[in-house]
């Protein structure tokens, strides 16, 4: 579970602030409010990031614990996501002054 938790985290960074779909998220944040509120929003990134983890690495059973277990994921995995934007994004800031090379 730990290493899924890591994987939907690092699925996060690289689909919202890598520098790599940078051009390709400031596209999509024009094309309307869902996405500019899933691009603005590091807890909704986190949760669908887990979610998706989550469906790849077991099958969605249609009982009620299998359910609950899925949405849990996706809420730990949203909460994480928002811890890391928070402590992460200075860091990061401080990086790319430091050194000229951007990652977000």
């Amino acid at each position: 579970m730990v290493f899924e938790l890591l994987l939907a985290l690092s699925l996060r960074f690289f689909l919202f602030d890598f520098v790599l779909f940078k051009k390709i998220r400031d596209v999509l944040r024009q094309k309307g409010y869902f996405f500019r509120k899933l691009f603005g929003c590091p807890f909704c990134q986190g949760f669908w990031c887990g979610l998706a983890i989550f469906l790849y690495y077991h099958s969605l059973q249609p009982d009620l614990q299998q359910f609950i277990a899925f949405l849990g994921f996706g809420f730990v995995s949203a909460y994480l996501g928002l811890i890391s934007a928070v402590l992460i994004d200075p860091l990061i800031q401080r990086y790319e002054r430091n050194t000229g090379i951007p990652l977000q």
